[in-house]
């Protein structure tokens, strides 16, 4: 029960440390700005629970390919979290982001 408290203590400062929103930035070699792709947050916010692909289950998270849930559903779950999931709307900082991650999760089935 310790572990599992300090594990998941762990894993909310390290969703947390990146940036001010949350999402390390990334730039070109002229200083501008990239924007990251849906593949890039997946791995920064959601792999070390749900894996690269999806399946791992650390934590008690859902294997993604086996997911049943709507879009409308995962995009729900992604900005509002629940059980052991932390909602990551901040996280994410903007709409566009939110839908990315939404298809990049539903192509994984």
């Amino acid at each position: 029960m310790v572990l599992k408290i300090c594990f998941s203590s762990l894993l909310l400062v390290s969703c947390f440390s990146c940036s001010s929103n949350g999402t390390v930035e990334k730039t070109n070699e002229k200083g501008a700005k990239i924007q990251p792709t849906a593949q890039d947050l997946y791995i920064e916010h959601c792999s070390i629970c749900h894996g690269s692909d999806g399946k791992l289950g650390a934590a008690g998270a859902k294997d993604l390919t086996q997911s049943k849930l709507s879009s409308v559903e995962v995009q729900k779950r992604i900005e509002k979290g629940k059980n052991g999931m932390p909602p990551m709307k901040e996280l994410l900082g903007s709409k566009k982001n939110i839908t990315s991650m939404t298809e990049y999760v539903l192509r994984m089935r």
